[in-house]
């Protein structure tokens, strides 16, 4: 592994001990984070405690993994890596309360092959929530409270879709289980921030349909604080017009950051890469990249892409509280787990933990 604290010497006119860190770098900005996994807090420690000054818990927080059977809580996983962030002077945000996705097959269960009544959903919506949150009191800065309740079109997510995209809180509770979750986290922690988290935030009609969502709910005196951006993005729009990244544009991007700030709510960009594919092109096993086939041309082109989204992130330092990686370095991404075995490359650092030219681009401003 390369020597992270020599890493990127030189360019741009930036000092050397400024452009090493990139977390230092954007000191008077706003926060650089990475998601982590039980692993990678500890094999990526010196790009981490190096570059970057916040973590996120890729699955560790999730409710599958800290409550697989009713009542009992495993927080070790966790547990390790708010202690390796605390140790580390490390910034924390938690991920995610409630979500559509990665629930233990009791939760919406009766017990007797049916469905779970909406009172004794709510009832452990709240033991979870109140568990959790004050587990995690004065270490977890922020949570995503609801991740994903909305739809492309701007509608909410339903218990209608097919497997895998229903949401079966909304199918139980309807809609209002996303206040009750924001009402139960600032009970249990009154001082975290409690963040609304979502994809695709460069759609026009997502993006009224979020706004309008969070509107409704500031004006029931919900407390929310801020909108996650995922920002999980591609090296260059798709050309097809039907495709959801025809829209993957940097004004769109900024439409939403202006939008949701208009509300009051901070924003942060919180699952942040860029994919070396293009959605909507057709690609098997000959055209997967490859270390080999991830040309200079391909990370010049990555690099501009990071350039100026983060010239846009910069341009709202003022609304924007946090930017979190999805990720550290390209040895070890979501984007490279799929059954189909396709690789990808779409962080600042590669796979052996050298920075990339898109490393470049981000501090050399």
């Amino acid at each position: 592994m390369a020597d992270a604290t020599s890493a990127g010497a030189g360019g741009g006119g930036v000092p050397d001990g400024d452009r090493n860190k990139l977390a230092d770098r954007y000191k008077n900005y706003f926060p650089i984070g990475a998601a982590v996994d039980s692993q990678s807090y500890m094999t990526h420690a010196a790009l981490l405690k190096t570059h970057f000054n916040s973590v996120t818990a890729e699955n560790e927080m999730k409710f599958e993994s800290l409550q697989r059977t009713e009542g009992n809580f495993t927080y070790d996983a966790a547990d390790r890596i708010v202690s390796f962030a605390v140790a580390s002077n490390m910034k924390i945000r938690g991920h995610a309360l409630v979500w559509h996705s990665q629930n233990p097959s009791w939760l919406f269960s009766n017990g007797a092959g049916g469905t779970v009544s909406k009172e004794a959903l709510l009832a452990r919506m709240n033991s979870h929530i109140s568990n959790v949150v004050r587990h995690f009191e004065g270490k977890v800065y922020a949570w995503d409270v609801v991740n994903e309740a909305m739809m492309e079109d701007g509608t909410y997510r339903t218990g209608n879709l097919a497997d895998g995209q229903r949401s079966r809180w909304y199918e139980i509770l309807g809609e209002s289980y996303i206040a009750e979750a924001f009402k139960l986290a600032h009970a249990a922690d009154p001082d975290a921030k409690l963040f609304y988290n979502d994809f695709y935030n460069y759609l026009p009609a997502k993006q009224q349909g979020i706004y309008k969502m969070l509107k409704g709910l500031l004006d029931q005196g919900v407390p929310v604080h801020g909108v996650g951006l995922q920002a999980h993005l591609n090296i260059e729009p798709s050309t097809v017009s039907t495709n959801q990244a025809y829209y993957q544009r940097v004004a769109n991007m900024e439409e939403a950051i202006k939008l949701y700030s208009s509300l009051g709510l901070e924003v942060q960009v919180t699952e942040l890469d860029i994919s070396l594919y293009i959605p909507g092109v057709t690609y098997n096993p000959s055209t997967f990249y490859t270390t080999a086939t991830f040309t200079d041309e391909l990370k010049a082109k990555q690099a501009a892409r990071y350039g100026e989204f983060f010239e846009l992130f910069r341009k709202y330092r003022s609304v924007i509280s946090g930017v979190t990686f999805w990720g550290i370095a390209d040895d070890n991404t979501w984007l490279s787990e799929f059954s189909s075995g396709r690789k990808d490359f779409p962080l600042l650092f590669d796979v052996d933990h050298d920075p990339k030219p898109a490393y470049d681009a981000v501090v050399d401003f």
